[in-house]
């Protein structure tokens, strides 16, 4: 791959609890046209070039804030970022039970939408990025970033411990049919764990297992990490390859193999799953 996304590991133990890693993406010319698939985890971005970036949704094109995430989605929603010059990004991975915190509004409300700062009324990132653009570097712009947050998080509400806890017994227990048996066994009740999960995550429970595991099988597939679609499938607790392509068509609109053929989607320089 010729451009590929530059990761960068978190340094403060506060927020070591809250963002997977950092990242940039630094092209000096490029017409970039990617589809946007679901993920399990929010990433925020900085727009930090005068290239302006636009989002097209079902045909209609619409200008992004220099600031901006995408929610959770539980759907293939043909949505294609498109810029075209200077490219200078850098993006927040935040862990998937963990953007609550930032915002203070549960995570639900942005689901299956593109959202920028403003539309949010959370301005001050907007302050924060045009700090970004001043930075002499990237790693002066890391330590600005990760100082900003930590704030954040200082004077807000941070993910209780009970529900990280939840939140990774139901990872590991990865299948949304036997939730049912998994909230007896943990004695909560299977309303209040969507209610949980609407908050911190932004989806129920059933469906962040799902989008979990295709994420997983996506991996492999960006990573070729297989054999045989089949591999992916039986290994992920998919039914059989069948049921696997109908499941990575409803994330992706297309088949594993167009999927890769077409190479448009920004995964596919980064691997940000």
């Amino acid at each position: 791959m010729k451009y590929e996304i530059k990761k960068y590991p978190v340094l403060l133990p506060i927020l070591k609890n809250y963002i997977k890693f950092f990242w940039e993406l630094h092209i000096d010319n490029m017409q970039l046209n990617h589809n946007i698939i679901p993920q399990r985890n929010i990433n925020l971005r900085f727009n930090l070039s005068e290239t302006p970036q636009y989002i097209s949704i079902r045909g209609g094109e619409y200008l992004l804030d220099n600031v901006f995430f995408s929610g959770l989605q539980d759907h293939y929603c043909d949505t294609t970022m498109k810029l075209s010059g200077k490219i200078d990004m850098l993006g927040v991975c935040f862990l998937p039970e963990s953007f609550y915190p930032l915002l203070k509004i549960p995570v639900s409300e942005f689901k299956n939408q593109i959202l920028g700062a403003s539309e949010t009324g959370f301005r001050l990132l907007n302050t924060i990025c045009e700090r970004l653009k001043e930075a002499p570097n990237v790693l002066a712009r890391l330590n600005i970033l990760e100082n900003e947050l930590a704030k954040l998080l200082y004077n807000g509400k941070q993910t209780p411990d009970n529900f990280r806890k939840l939140f990774e017994a139901v990872n590991q227990n990865n299948s949304s049919v036997q939730l049912t048996e998994f909230c007896k066994q943990h004695n909560i009740g299977l309303r209040s764990l969507e209610r949980l999960y609407n908050k911190y995550v932004g989806t129920s429970a059933i469906t962040y297992c799902t989008l979990n595991r295709f994420q997983n099988s996506l991996n492999q597939v960006l990573c070729k990490d297989y054999c045989k679609l089949s591999d992916i499938a039986y290994g992920n607790g998919y039914f059989d390859q069948m049921h696997f392509i109908k499941e990575f068509k409803r994330f992706t609109g297309n088949t594993p193999k167009n999927f890769v053929f077409n190479n448009n989607s920004i995964l596919q320089i980064g691997k940000l799953t």
